[in-house]
Order: C-alpha cells, then structure tokens, then sequence
C-alpha cells in the first residue's frame, strides 16, 4: 500500500525515518455524519514518518494533490498535515492540517482551509473547514469525507 523510497539516514534513532509515495481515493461513507459537503476525488501524497512500530510511537508530516470535488466545488488543491502518536495514543491536539495558500485551481481557487484527520474505525475521515476569497459572507463549507483506501502507485 506503501511505495517506500528506499532511502534511509547513515545513522538510527528510536522512531525509524521512511519516506512513502502514496494514492488515495476520496469517497463519500455510508455512515458519515451530516456534513454540508462531500470531497470526491483522488490525491498524491508524499509522505515522511518517523515511527517506531513496537513502542507505536512517533509522527508524520505529508503534503496530498488533490484533483476532484470539494463540497460541489470542481478542481485541484494542496493540502499538507501531520499527527503524532505516542505509545499507541493519537495526541489529538497536535494534529493539524492546513490549505497550502495559493494552490487551488478551477473552482477551488483561492480556498484557504484547516482541518484533521480522524481515525474511524476501518477508514480515516478528513474534517475539512473551508473558506473562498469569492464567498461575499465568507461562511465556511464545512466538508466531512472518507479516505476510502489507499492504491499502491502505478508504475
């Protein structure tokens, strides 16, 4: 599921460093709360982690591509976040996720957004708070969705 790029430090520390290529596919859950929009779509994620998986502790930093629909919205946008876990606990408030200025494309450009992602039991859900330059009241687009699975890359 991971396309590790082979490449490791000249020295070890407790949280092994990886660096991954990762596809995601963006799908609307069955049972996913109420929310004012769905992300259909797919991204690219580069990704970085150093994590010890005996002691299940460590963090990741990565930055997803995305090109589909935000909450009825067609394009492309940048997002990057990161998350910490420590002896198997999710530290919650150190998880953060950010638009990257400047990267939406088509009807997402000029989105400026935050949010988290969230484990939920077999899928991972992305909180998403979303704010565009062209909204007169600029009322947020709240947009909930399911990272439905992840593709290994092609080729």
């Amino acid at each position: 599921m991971w396309d590790a790029n082979g490449r490791t430090p000249d020295f070890e520390t407790g949280t092994p460093l990886a660096g991954y290529f990762i596809r995601r596919v963006f799908e609307e859950l069955a049972d996913a709360p109420e929310a004012e929009g769905v992300i259909l779509g797919t991204s690219q994620v580069l990704m970085v982690s150093a994590f010890d998986a005996e002691s299940g502790s460590g963090t990741y930093v990565a930055i997803d591509s995305f090109e589909g629909e935000i909450g009825g919205r067609q394009g492309s946008i940048s997002f990057w976040h990161t998350s910490t876990a420590d002896h198997g606990a999710f530290l919650a408030a150190e998880a953060q996720l950010k638009v990257v200025p400047g990267s939406g494309t088509g009807q997402l450009a000029g989105a400026r957004g935050w949010g988290r992602i969230l484990n939920r039991g077999e899928a991972e859900v992305l909180e998403l708070t979303l704010e565009f330059a062209d909204e007169q009241d600029a009322e947020d687009a709240e947009v909930d969705i399911a990272i439905g699975k992840l593709e290994p890359p092609h080729g």
